[in-house]
């Protein structure tokens, strides 16, 4: 067994999920499936690097308890894409909808390609192209002008290639230590080329139009799932370019943006109605905590940035999951549990203990602090405010009356989205409680 093999069986079960959208009970068995098969593979993938064409890749600790991680979230995802079926119908835009557990699936095996590449331009292509295919999922609401995600399409082109003007740079000033301005360079493509992924503010713009293409599941794959592995790739890009850090204003930029971000996020979550784009801005706060945590630079820090990644992925598949619930399914117990499921994986995502969130917050508050304690003062506000947009998303909820008593779907898809909610809670439950569960990604 090898990473190719943990690829392609992404693969294959994007295309069996894809082949059975119009079985709601088949889909359910074929997703839970997948979900084994692709996790033993990548549980027991052997670390021995594979040489493909000249190039390695490898499965080291920290990778696969990452990917383990992000696997997690996106298992949970497809589990809860049953909740939102409908009838087979012969329009694109619900046979879209009925795909989106495969869509997830083939970005998926995308991405695994991406994390363990050893050259970095070929990471970043794989990683576009995982961007990409789940674009394929988004659904335009207009005709006639460009809709977000075909904004999004230009800005990953963009993205990408500023992404490997960067790392022509840093190939080149080893070459000439005595020219500056190759770092200088270097740094605004960095910033420029993840900015835009990753949506550091003020480059989250795309954000609110792209998600009002997508379902909340297709936003918590894109936010949870997909931007971390962008952070991954920043974050081994820091460790294997020393001299970003110590010659660049690269560190700075991280901890400016962060702040921002967590911000400006949490404000733009509180105003908003709109589930996806609710889903969207909420996740820009803890995106600003890694981000702080990154440009910290200790070693406390960087450990609480990658665990905020993993509780950011765990915690917006969860909400996804809750508003999945709540929108498709009227009768009140359903509506219950989705709203419980919002406030749980709004916890999570807020840093409230015991939530993986806490942990890691905590390790990046206790080494900002220290050193800024008016950042330290907006990154808590910022969480306060996540809060307070997860309790008026659930209010919304739990007021309204509930139109029907029982709902259309099959015991058995309703059965799987609790059970992946409890793993959810349980997963961030535990690993806020045992933090030593994500040692080996440290």
């Amino acid at each position: 067994m090898s990473i190719l093999a943990v690829s392609g069986a992404g693969m294959g079960a994007g295309i069996a999920v894809r082949g059975l959208r119009r079985w709601q009970r088949a889909n359910v068995l074929g997703t839970f499936i997948s979900i084994v098969i692709i996790g033993a593979l990548l549980a027991f993938a052997p670390s021995t690097p594979l040489y493909f064409f000249g190039r390695a890749f490898a499965l080291d600790a920290p990778t696969r308890t990452f990917l383990l991680a992000l696997f997690g979230a996106t298992s949970a995802l497809a589990l809860f894409t049953p909740l939102t079926f409908e009838r087979a119908r012969d329009a694109p835009a619900q046979v879209v909808a009925n795909s989106q557990g495969a869509f997830f699936f083939f970005a998926f095996a995308s991405l695994v390609v991406a994390m363990t590449l050893d050259s970095f331009p070929l990471a970043v292509f794989a990683w576009a192209i995982g961007l990409i295919v789940l674009m394929l999922s988004a659904r335009p609401q207009s005709e006639g002008r460009v809709g977000g995600a075909a904004q999004f399409l230009l800005l990953i082109v963009m993205a990408s290639a500023s992404l490997l003007l960067a790392h022509r740079f840093i190939e080149l000033y080893p070459i000439t230590p005595e020219n500056l301005d190759l770092v200088r360079n270097a740094v605004i493509f960095l910033a420029l080329g993840f900015g835009l992924l990753i949506a550091i503010a003020p480059l989250h713009i795309w954000l609110g139009p792209l998600a009002d293409e997508l379902l909340p599941l297709g936003v918590a794959f894109l936010v949870g799932v997909a931007q971390a592995v962008g952070v991954w790739l920043l974050w081994q890009q820091m460790n294997t370019v020393t001299w970003l850090v110590t010659r660049s204003p690269l560190l700075n930029a991280l901890i400016i943006g962060g702040g921002l971000t967590a911000f400006l996020g949490a404000l733009l979550a509180l105003a908003e109605r709109r589930d996806a784009r609710a889903l969207a801005y909420l996740a820009m706060v803890p995106l600003g905590q890694v981000c702080v945590g990154l440009g910290v630079g200790t070693s406390i820090a960087l450990a609480g940035a990658l665990g905020a990644l993993a509780n950011r992925a765990w915690s917006v598949a969860l909400i996804a999951g809750g508003m999945s619930f709540a929108r498709h399914h009227s009768a009140r117990r359903w509506q219950l549990i989705g709203a419980g499921a919002i406030v749980l994986g709004g916890i999570a995502l807020a840093g409230i203990a015991p939530s993986l969130g806490w942990s890691a917050n905590y390790a990046i508050g206790r080494e900002v602090s220290a050193r800024d304690p008016l950042l330290f003062a907006v990154l808590v506000a910022s969480n306060a405010l996540a809060l307070l947009a997860i309790a008026r998303i659930t209010w919304r909820i739990v007021s309204a009356r509930s139109e029907a008593e029982e709902s259309n779907a099959n015991a058995s898809v309703l059965f799987a989205g609790v059970v992946a909610m409890l793993v959810l809670v349980a997963m961030l439950v535990g690993a806020g409680m045992f933090p030593q569960m994500l040692e080996p990604i440290k």
